[in-house]
């Protein structure tokens, strides 16, 4: 699932090769603090936005399944495509789109860990554009609805000992500490959820080797018979934590899609207020 940019080098030497950049901002960070101008060459551009439904009143919800293999084909995927995935952070949004893909059924998707930094890191050369002229792919869609939660889903989940909410968002966010960046969304988390800031999975832009993220996990009271339900501020980095158990061999995972941006709106659905993480 993971690949080096050496790797990726000798991938793209394939036929069937496609490399897909993703670029999201972070909440709160600038344009001017981040690189959005370099790109690995033959890159391809995947927007999060447009892959998410126009009229859904929470940001970054996954499409339809139809919408999505339309807008796929217009991107040039093959059901036979072999896919790479990275940003222009190192880790951050290209988990996302690594879910929203291998989701909707796309086979072979890998993800670059370190990004395009890590390309550049390693001499690679660079380019200044990603292709437009994309030819039209036969992709068809396979939605694994199984692997995403609704906020029913997590609703029920609450007190159960077989499942564990795992909420990525940062600690001072999680225990109520500051306000939300979304008008009208509440702050606090979901009742008994625990918090592992996305942030701790990586390290320099990475993911951390496989024995630190499992103690991540073991500290934050998951076992391997549990469902995880990862859950963020409006999904995305939510798939980071995803991507992370998955390295750790967690299987029964899903990824809740509203998070806290439909969570934290909804009045009648119950919060927790702490003064540390749980």
């Amino acid at each position: 699932m993971l690949i080096e940019a050496a790797q990726l080098q000798e991938i793209l030497k394939q036929d069937n090769s496609l490399l897909l950049c993703c670029l999201l901002r972070p909440v709160g960070v600038a344009a001017e603090s981040l690189n959005e101008s370099d790109f690995i060459p033959a890159s391809r551009l995947f927007d999060i936005d447009d892959f998410s439904k126009p009229d859904a009143p929470f940001p970054h919800t996954l499409l339809s399944a139809r919408d999505f293999e339309s807008k796929a084909r217009a991107l040039g995927i093959n059901n036979d495509s072999t896919i790479v995935v990275c940003d222009n952070i190192g880790i951050y949004s290209a988990p996302r789109v690594w879910f929203n893909l291998t989701m909707m059924g796309c086979n072979n998707v890998l993800l670059l860990n370190g990004g395009i930094p890590a390309w550049k890191a390693s001499g690679y050369p660079i380019a200044h554009e990603t292709l437009t002229a994309n030819p039209e792919g036969d992709f068809s869609a396979h939605e694994q609805s199984n692997r995403v939660a609704t906020k029913e889903d997590v609703l029920a989940a609450i007190g159960k000992a077989n499942i564990r909410i795992i909420d990525v968002r940062g600690a001072a966010r999680f225990n109520g500490q500051v306000p939300e960046p979304r008008a009208g969304v509440r702050s606090g988390h979901i009742p008994g959820s625990a918090n592992i800031p996305y942030a701790n999975f990586i390290r320099d832009g990475r993911f951390k080797p496989r024995a630190e993220l499992e103690k991540l996990f073991q500290e934050a009271g998951c076992s391997g018979d549990q469902q995880l339900i990862f859950s963020c501020g409006s999904g995305v980095t939510a798939c980071i934590g995803y991507v992370a158990a998955l390295l750790c061999g967690y299987h029964n995972i899903r990824v809740y899609d509203g998070s806290w941006a439909e969570w934290g709106a909804i009045e009648s659905l119950p919060i927790e207020v702490s003064s540390r993480g749980t």
